[in-house]
């Protein structure tokens, strides 16, 4: 999912959800704010955990890299 979309239904979901539960109502819809919030909070831990899994990545492929050019002297893709 393209990050711009993945913002703009973070957003949505924060403000909705905080609107909701500013909004003089029944319990329902403090429900549902704190439904839309929850959702918001998982979508950024995903996001975090995403990020977190391709800097490993990055990694192994610098520590890949760096094996290379301790055996052959040359950086690869050089």
């Amino acid at each position: 999912m393209p990050r711009a979309v993945l913002f703009t239904i973070t957003g949505l979901c924060c403000l909705g959800g905080f609107v909701l539960l500013n909004l003089p109502q029944s319990g329902t819809l403090a429900i549902i704010g704190v439904v839309l919030l929850t959702i918001a909070l998982l979508i950024g831990i995903g996001a975090i955990l995403r990020a977190g899994r391709g800097s490993i990545t990055d990694r192994e492929r610098e520590a890949s890299a760096r094996e290379h050019f301790d055996r052959t002297g040359r950086w690869p893709g050089e």
